[in-house]
């Protein structure tokens, strides 16, 4: 009988080979033999490495060297090879995409993942050019060592939810937020030249003239507060200027109109409207309600929202939802969008129909329906969808100011515009059924192209390119002379502009709106001023303690020779001389 074959241990043979750490004193030892005349294969062998570890080696030996120069010590320096090329390049892109489809509550599974794996991997090495020759299969080990350079492991959402809900419930008690300061914003795509796909126009798209919108889609966003109050959307289109645009100005259009060629939100146009739409409206809106301008704006974890936006101004709080839970809590999805979406479509076939009736065919109307009419549309949409719709979305999100609110029910309010857009069908003449429309209005497509992940992926090293080189400018201060002399200026140029316009009512108007505006200056302004002030007193009673003769110093400090701006309450100047009466008085 045989003995049992007993398992090889490490000296019974080759087995598998352990990863080797190579210093940089070993690194400079195969540099100097090789420059010595020693022979690729002669230090491979007598150092036990590969060939082709060499072959890196020399390869990169002038790094190395430069590495050496700056290195107290070149035992405990490893230089670490970065990982690029295209696969690298996938990896980045790939975990954008899962991030996207875990935002949208997409179910994820290996195949799925190596398949856009391979899918990006192509398109990065056609762009590489011929010179790159690498293969990517997308293994099951390639998958494991993906996960983990990105540490990625099963996460449990369970109660995600509601330990957010609680944590921003407590935020609002704290700051004492408002109703009307708290918003939300999501983007949707929309088709806007889509029709069922029974109707004859939608099986006529391909083959006539005139239906190359056919298939077009604008990104918007939408959004607005808890009070029911409602943003102007801001809408994403391919196109900067439309034909339909001829004689327009795109300032007047009742969207916030912007435009990239895949007509989808980027982190770029996303800072865009919150620095240039959000703000401005959110501010006016306030003043208009006597509220203060103090805001909570809660987001998705969407690829284009910038992570830095509670960074660019000190009155908008930004706080972003647990990844997976958007579906389930966020306001703007609970029917607000899919609300918005039915009266589009109905607002486009009641156009339809009162254009019909005139001897205008409904070839010739969808033929020339543009994209400015598709704007009149969404505004016209938008506003229909009601206060108590835009109350209640909040409801899962929210543990106070959301028990008062009327109820909303979302399948019953669409359910009713449903059937009215099917009313309306039938007096175009078009076979449409309840289904078809579920079908056109949950049309959206949620999954990022490769194209876009690549967009995005280039946007981000830009961002993270352009915020270093702003953080190694030097860092911006406020001062007390700084901010007069700003003052003054403004005083001086108001003065001018007053001295020129006959209509006292518009110049009123107009210097109330600019000192408003330069209210947040001029806090800073006062602070700054109290700050130098008590600075003053605490050097003086320093100098003064223990007591001596005292000797009142003739010269104050250079802040205190600037003038007062005249658009600010005037604080009253401290002398040392009257610092010293205070003190004897005491």
């Amino acid at each position: 009988m045989t003995s049992k074959r007993k398992n090889p241990s490490p000296t019974d043979g080759p087995g598998k080979k352990s990863r080797k750490v190579l210093n940089l004193e070993l690194k400079m030892k195969v540099i100097n033999q090789y420059e010595g005349g020693k022979k690729v294969n002669m230090i491979a062998r007598d150092l036990h490495l590969s060939h082709s570890t060499i072959s890196t080696i020399l390869k990169d030996k002038e790094k190395i060297r430069e590495a050496v120069k700056g290195s107290a010590s070149m035992k405990s320096v490893i230089i670490t090879k970065h990982r690029q090329g295209p696969i690298h390049e996938m990896e980045k892109l790939l975990m954008l995409w899962m991030e996207d489809q875990i935002q949208n509550c997409v179910p994820l599974n290996l195949p799925t993942i190596q398949a856009k794996a391979r899918s990006l991997f192509e398109i990065l090495k056609e762009q590489a050019g011929e010179d790159y020759t690498e293969n990517f299969t997308a293994s099951h080990g390639w998958f494991d060592r993906f996960k983990r350079r990105y540490s990625l492991h099963k996460v449990r959402v369970t109660g995600a939810d509601e330990k957010f809900v609680e944590s921003l419930d407590e935020l609002i008690h704290e700051e004492r937020y408002l109703p009307e300061q708290i918003f939300n914003v999501d983007e949707t795509g929309l088709f806007w030249k889509r029709l069922p796909k029974r109707t004859y126009i939608h099986q006529e798209a391909k083959t006539m003239p005139g239906f190359k919108a056919f298939n077009d889609r604008v990104t918007l966003l939408l959004g607005g507060n808890v009070a029911g109050f409602k943003l102007k959307p801001f809408l994403i289109y391919h196109s900067e200027n439309p034909c339909a645009f001829k004689n327009i100005n795109k300032h007047t259009l009742p969207v916030h109109y912007r435009s990239n060629l895949r007509s989808c939100m980027t982190q770029t146009l996303f800072e865009d409207w919150f620095v240039n739409c959000f703000i401005p409206s959110v501010r006016e809106y306030c003043l208009e309600n006597s509220i203060p301008f103090k805001i909570l704006l809660i987001l998705d974890n969407a690829p284009a929202h910038p992570p830095h936006l509670d960074d660019l101004h000190p009155d908008v709080k930004v706080i972003y939802l647990p990844l997976s839970t958007t579906s389930i809590i966020q306001p703007m999805d609970q029917g607000a969008i899919a609300t918005f979406k039915a009266y589009y479509l109905q607002s486009t076939f009641a156009q339809a129909r009162a254009v019909t009736n005139n001897e205008v065919s409904l070839r010739d109307f969808w033929k020339h329906y543009n994209i400015l009419e598709c704007i009149k549309n969404i505004t016209a949409a938008w506003e229909d969808v009601t206060k108590t719709c835009m109350n209640g979305i909040w409801k899962k999100c929210l543990k106070r100011y959301v028990h008062t609110f009327k109820g909303f029910n979302k399948e019953d309010a669409l359910d009713e515009i449903r059937e009215k857009i099917v009313k309306l069908a039938k007096t175009l003449e078009l076979e449409v059924k309840v289904e078809d429309v579920e079908e056109l209005l949950d049309l959206e497509s949620k999954e990022l192209t490769d194209e876009e992940l690549i967009e995005i992926e280039e946007e981000r090293i830009a961002e993270k390119e352009r915020r270093k080189k702003e953080e190694e400018e030097p860092q911006r201060n406020f001062t007390v002379k700084g901010l007069a002399n700003v003052f003054s200026q403004v005083n001086k140029a108001l003065a001018d502009l007053e001295s020129m316009d006959q209509n006292v009512e518009r110049f009123t108007k107009v210097d109330r709106q600019i000192q408003e505006a330069l209210n947040c200056y001029r806090q800073i302004y006062e602070e700054k001023k109290k700050q130098t002030i008590q600075t003053n007193l605490s050097l003086f009673f320093k100098h003064v303690t223990p007591p001596t003769t005292p000797c009142p110093s003739t010269q104050r400090d250079e802040d205190y020779d600037e003038p007062q701006p005249s658009t600010s309450l005037q604080v009253p100047e401290v002398k040392i001389e009257d610092a010293i009466i205070m003190v004897e008085i005491k």
